[in-house]
């Protein structure tokens, strides 16, 4: 009986393997096949079957998102506050934990700035007719986010929740955010064993978490399909060049950022620009294939051991750590998603908006869940709180095969980056040590 289990078990593993494996193409497939079947549905006219056909599949959009909205507060909150709480077990580790946590904060920081600064000018040659934004915006819908006044004064009083649980069923995620983030504080104050009970609780839910959003991301190449057959009918044609336009943003900003990090290893890492180069060649040659930092975590060690010859209580601790817990590319990728996002559906994105997005993207790429199209769920807040329409997603979530593995090589070079300038700082203190 025990048997017949655990091949059940095995076979279905190998059945979400396989499903895994085909997900992306069939993301891009549909996300093709959505723009050029609306477009075409737009050619025909305003027939009455025409407007069944769309608005069928606006429900089944609709659907999707609505699945996609139900997992982002369950999944992101406990993630947070586990992840705050759980921290106090990294305080062993001293001042390599401090520098890696600071480290990774400056650079996240450094990546969502240089984003917020640049998003204009980087899409500046991205153009939509107003008409079709018009059409684009008036076929969403409505996020249920309360807006009230806009004044600044009262976007600050409207940050501490009154009522977290009604922030919750309201949707405002800024404010439920800074209550999770307050708990998990509040928690590493807690005796031991209830602040163990809080984590082992939140990871818990987390992981069931995982699975339902595992189970949502499957289903993505119809919610695709359905969301952007309903957005070609309104964009046409000028669909293809504004994706075609994000993606040249993202795969260039990422080409930028890696020779910067690059300039860095050997500014500021002290080691020599060919070690650099042979050294990062089989960690981002595995990140850009697989899309997963994790299976570029080996590489990485052994590039730290074998021809950086970094210490082991460096890279020993920085790897593993930043591998787990950082997603630092998100911190630009955000930001230059939420800008095109609101570019494509005519909605005005001005200095503070950006400003938001930047320090959202900046402070909480941490709680990107690590499973495939993670980093999508974890942007819907964002999206939210900015007013941005959900059905975004779709978009985002479609491209983000081709987009990601270059996203993955930047998380890998700044995990490599952070490694060799903390093994230089250490060193740096070691020889001052000893000429005391």
């Amino acid at each position: 009986m025990a048997e017949a289990a655990f091949s059940d078990g095995r076979k279905n593993n190998n059945l979400m393997a396989r499903i895994q494996d085909v997900l992306p193409i069939a993301c891009i497939s549909s996300l093709v096949l959505g723009f050029a079947v609306g477009g075409f549905l737009a050619d025909l006219g305003e027939a009455d079957w025409i407007s069944s056909i769309v608005g069928f599949f606006d429900v089944v959009g609709t659907m999707w998102i609505n699945a996609i909205r139900m997992t982002v507060i369950p999944l992101i909150v406990p993630l947070l506050i586990a992840a705050i709480a759980g921290s106090e077990s990294s305080r062993s580790a001293g001042t390599i934990g401090i520098q890696t946590l600071v480290a990774f904060i400056l650079l996240s920081i450094c990546y969502a700035g240089v984003a917020a600064l640049s998003a204009k000018g980087m899409f500046s040659g991205l153009t939509l007719d107003q008409s079709v934004t018009d059409k684009l915006r008036a076929s969403v819908h409505a996020a249920e986010v309360p807006t009230g006044d806009a004044s600044i004064t009262t976007w600050f009083k409207n940050l501490i929740p009154i009522n977290p649980i009604k922030a919750a069923a309201d949707g405002t995620m800024l404010s439920l955010m800074i209550f999770a983030i307050a708990f998990g504080f509040a928690s590493l104050a807690a005796p031991a064993d209830v602040r163990h009970q809080i984590v082992n609780a939140c990871r818990t839910m987390s992981s069931v978490m995982l699975v339902l959003v595992q189970g949502v991301l499957l289903v993505a190449p119809l919610g695709i399909f359905a969301l952007t057959l309903v957005v070609g009918t309104k964009l046409g044609g000028a669909a293809f060049s504004a994706l075609g336009y994000l993606i040249s943003v993202q795969v260039g900003a990422a080409f930028i950022v890696s020779l910067a990090l690059i300039a860095i290893m050997v500014i500021w890492g002290n080691l020599a620009f060919s070690k650099v180069f042979i050294g990062a060649i089989n960690p981002t040659s595995v990140a850009l294939g697989t899309s997963s930092s994790l299976s570029a975590l080996p590489a990485m060690i052994e590039t730290s051991r074998d021809t950086w010859r970094l210490p082991e209580r460096v890279y020993g601790f920085v790897l593993p750590f930043a591998v787990s817990t950082f997603k630092p590319s998100t911190a630009y990728a955000w930001v230059f998603s939420t800008y095109f996002l609101s570019i494509l559906y005519g909605i005005s994105f001005g200095p503070k908006e950006l400003a938001f997005a930047a320090t959202y993207a900046a402070l909480l790429n941490a709680t990107v869940p690590g499973i495939p199209g993670g980093g999508m769920i974890a942007v819907a807040p964002l999206l939210l709180a900015l007013g941005l329409p959900l059905e975004g997603l779709a978009i985002l979530f479609a491209i983000n095969p081709i987009t990601d593995r270059t996203a993955t090589a930047i998380n890998v070079l700044s995990n490599l980056a952070v490694a060799a300038i903390l093994a230089a700082i250490q060193r740096h203190a070691f020889t001052e040590g000893s000429d005391l």
